[in-house]
Formats: C-alpha cells, sequence, structure tokens
C-alpha cells in the first residue's frame, strides 16, 4: 500500500483495515507497525484502552500508546501528556497530510494524541462519524483542527502557541453562539476545511498583513484589510464557513487555562504504518 506523505500535527497514524473509525480487533497488547515521518520504521504497542470520561456518550475510546524506538528492545510512551496531564490518542478514520489537507482512506485510522488538534476537536465534540440534525460533523471537524491550529491559509502552518485559550462557536448547535462582552473578546476569524474563509484579526498579533504575506491569493478580499464584518456578516458572505471563534483581548487571558465555547463577541509527532 502506498502510504501517506509526512504530517506534523502530535498524532500517529497506522495503517488498519476497518470500516469505521474504531479499529476493529485492537486492544492491549496489539502491536503494530508503522513508518515515522522521518521514514523510520517503529514498533507501536497499545496498552490500554478506555472508555473517555469527557465524552457523556460514550463512543470516544482512549488509547495509551507505546513505541519502541530504533536500536532498542524498550517501549516509552508516545503521546505526550496533555493539559489534563493524560497521555492518550483517538482513533480516526482517514489521514492528514503535511499541509492539513484531510485524506478519507478507509484502510487508515488516525491515532490521534490527545494533546493535538485532532484529538482535541474530537474532544470538544465534532466527532467526524456523526451526523447531527442532518449534518454531517466531518466539515466541522477538519474546520476545528484548522482553527485550533491557527491554520489560516491552510497549508499547514500553525499561527499560534501551545496552551492558547480560545473561543468558538458553531450553526449546528454543537457549541451555540451567545452573548458576550465585545471587551473581553474579538472576533477572530471563520473556518472551513480549507482553512480561514474569512480573518478578522489574528490569534497573537494585531497585524493582519503578517499573515496576508505568507499567502496573499489565498486570503485575497477575506481579511478585515478589505472587509470590516462581524461573524454574522462573514458567515453570509463566505458560505463554505461552518465554524467561528473569538481570542481574547488580553494577553494573559488568552493562556488562562481551558477553551470556552458559545460566545459570541459583540461585532507533535506521527507515523504511518501497517497492521501486522
Amino acid at each position: 500500500m502506498k502510504l501517506p506523505r509526512a504530517i506534523a500535527f502530535g498524532f500517529v497514524a497506522l495503517c488498519l483495515r476497518t470500516g469505521g473509525d474504531a479499529p476493529g480487533g485492537v486492544g492491549p497488547g496489539t502491536e503494530l507497525s508503522a513508518i515515522d515521518e522521518h521514514g523510520e520504521r517503529l514498533r507501536f504497542r497499545i496498552e490500554a484502552v478506555e472508555r473517555d470520561p469527557k465524552d457523556a456518550q460514550g463512543e470516544v475510546s482512549l488509547y495509551t500508546l507505546s513505541v519502541r524506538p530504533p536500536h532498542s528492545d524498550r517501549f516509552v510512551p508516545y503521546c505526550a501528556r496533555d493539559a489534563e496531564g493524560r497521555a492518550a490518542a483517538i482513533a480516526v478514520r482517514g489521514s492528514w497530510d503535511a499541509r492539513g489537507d484531510f485524506h478519507d482512506e478507509p484502510n487508515l485510522v488516525t491515532f490521534a494524541c490527545t494533546n493535538g488538534a485532532i484529538a482535541k476537536c474530537v474532544r470538544f465534540g465534532y466527532k467526524p462519524w456523526k451526523d447531527v440534525a442532518g449534518t454531517s460533523m466531518r466539515p466541522l471537524h477538519l474546520a476545528c483542527v484548522r482553527m485550533v491550529r491557527a491554520d489560516y491559509c491552510g497549508d499547514g502552518v500553525a499561527h499560534t502557541r501551545e496552551g492558547t485559550r480560545v473561543d468558538l462557536w458553531d450553526d449546528v448547535g454543537i457549541h451555540p453562539p451567545s452573548a458576550l462582552d465585545p471587551a473581553a473578546e474579538v472576533f477572530e476569524a471563520a473556518w472551513s476545511a480549507a482553512g480561514a474563509e474569512y480573518l478578522a484579526v489574528p490569534r497573537w498579533s494585531d497585524d493582519v498583513q503578517e499573515i496576508v504575506r505568507t499567502c496573499p491569493t489565498r486570503l485575497r478580499e477575506r481579511t478585515s484589510r478589505e472587509l470590516q464584518l462581524t461573524a454574522s456578516e462573514a458567515r453570509t458572505r463566505f458560505p463554505d464557513a461552518v465554524l467561528f471563534n473569538a481570542r481574547f483581548v488580553r494577553p494573559e487571558e488568552r493562556t488562562a487555562g481551558q477553551p470556552v465555547f458559545g460566545a459570541l463577541p459583540g461585532p507533535t509527532g506521527s507515523a504511518w504504518g501497517s497492521a501486522p
């Protein structure tokens, strides 16, 4: 099987023959061969599987993974710890390439570490295997991955910092919008699976031009330099946008805790492989 190109979002992808998002027949003690983004062939082992305590529907499993580095006979933990101190991964069908583009490949399952964007977005409620009120969660999950990483250009380049606090909302009802004091937050961007459909203000800068210089074609007439839009106006003008977010005004509040949801402002390693 031809494997995808390298990715760099802090998740592991293992090639498993499965028809869904959860790899069937994989549990504690299962070992899997993989090739990481540097072309190294590694051996992974699933140490434990448990239900995600944050998932009220009981649909998400957390996998504890270990990896045996080259020229070693010892397995060591693979995922770094997340903000809750947990080092685990979530299985999601398909793969992501170096530009952050998703490839819906039924024979591939990505094990996404919970400290990375893919797993975070599943835990936010955007489960890509589900439909909610007749709407597929896949586009919202992909938009969320771009949003978490502040990948405005849709080229795989992040414009944020580890641990940054953000506010997000959608029109489906996973995180509905609500009123907020505009002095506390400002509308940042409207998102689709391709990146920012509209950029009002970058997450860690007030200079939109700084981002535009990296992808002038992609963001042409899609920023506050040309169009001063509220979130509602951006939704109307750019119908591909499915997710919206705000950033906190004061820098110290951007790293003051976990993401919050529903507020409407007034205006790290990867591997690909095959099952043994």
